[in-house]
């Protein structure tokens, strides 16, 4: 594969628009790579946190029109949705753009409308944490990750190699999935385990807190970590997913339905063969 970013490195420039957690670990790597890395940011203090981290040389003030312009989508995915026109000069004037959300089908439907399906690559670095914002970015998140990249009609081969390269350059892994199939997988291997571990911490909002805190153990702290997420992030991600989401939710309340049912029959042998059924596919999961 012919390589676009680093034989060329004096001739582009990336703009990351989003230095949150995700975009300002792209920042901080491509940066420490000796790329040019620019950012827009709604927080003023963020984008003055980010030059003093030398992470960015600085806003879209210094993007030079002579240069070859990358552009990286890092936002919440409603706010990704109204870039389309309030950033519309920068992504018609870009090489190359590629998103990082979780959620895919309503971008496909803006990159098809404003005809960027030859140089808008999705993508999706599967590197979050519940620890979120800049503060939090850094240069090794996506060492040893892995990144969605969904292939759109119209796509160039220029473009996916550049969304190729530029994950090769963060050390992540890419693999390719259809766009509609991500927001299925990731409906059931993301967003329905934070629908899961919001409605436990919520279960403890209508109890006296102060009964259970001193029992809470290493496995109810692992397993609602994700419950300490950006509410903001996880509001746009359920909505969008809605379809998908909603079909999980079901199949979840069906599951928890039957141990229902077991449980108050007493019936132990149901129980026990249900429990030992799910613990063989976990442990093919492991695999």
């Amino acid at each position: 594969m012919k390589k676009i970013f680093s034989q060329n490195k004096k001739n582009i420039q990336f703009l990351i628009i989003g230095l949150g957690l995700i975009g300002g670990s792209i920042a901080k790597k491509l940066s420490k790579n000796n790329y040019e890395v620019l950012a827009i940011d709604k927080s003023r203090k963020i984008l003055e946190m980010a030059k003093k981290a030398k992470a960015i040389r600085g806003g879209q003030e210094k993007i030079d029109s002579k240069k070859k312009l990358f552009v990286i989508l890092a936002l919440p995915p409603k706010d990704l949705l109204k870039i389309f026109q309030e950033f519309s000069n920068f992504l018609d004037a870009s090489e190359f753009i590629t998103d990082c959300s979780s959620v895919k089908g309503d971008i496909f439907k803006l990159v098809k409308r404003h005809n960027l399906s030859s140089k808008f690559i999705l993508s999706h670095p599967i590197a979050g944490s519940e620890n979120s914002g800049f503060i939090n970015s850094k240069a090794n998140l996506f060492k040893d990750k892995i990144s969605t990249i969904s292939k759109l009609p119209g796509n160039s081969s220029r473009s996916l190699n550049a969304c190729k390269e530029l994950w090769d350059e963060l050390n992540a892994t890419s693999l390719v999935l259809d766009y509609k199939l991500h927001d299925k997988i990731f409906s059931l291997t993301s967003h329905l385990p934070h629908i899961v571990a919001f409605s436990l911490i919520s279960i403890f909002s209508k109890r006296k807190i102060s009964q259970y805190k001193n029992f809470i153990g290493g496995g109810l702290k692992d397993f609602t970590r994700i419950a300490e997420s950006d509410p903001i992030m996880w509001e746009n991600i359920f909505s969008l997913n809605k379809k998908n989401l909603l079909k999980d939710i079901n199949e979840l309340q069906n599951e928890i339905d039957n141990f229902k049912k077991y449980i108050s029959n007493d019936d132990a042998t149901k129980l026990l063969s249900h429990l030992k059924k799910i613990k063989k596919t976990k442990k093919s999961l492991n695999q």
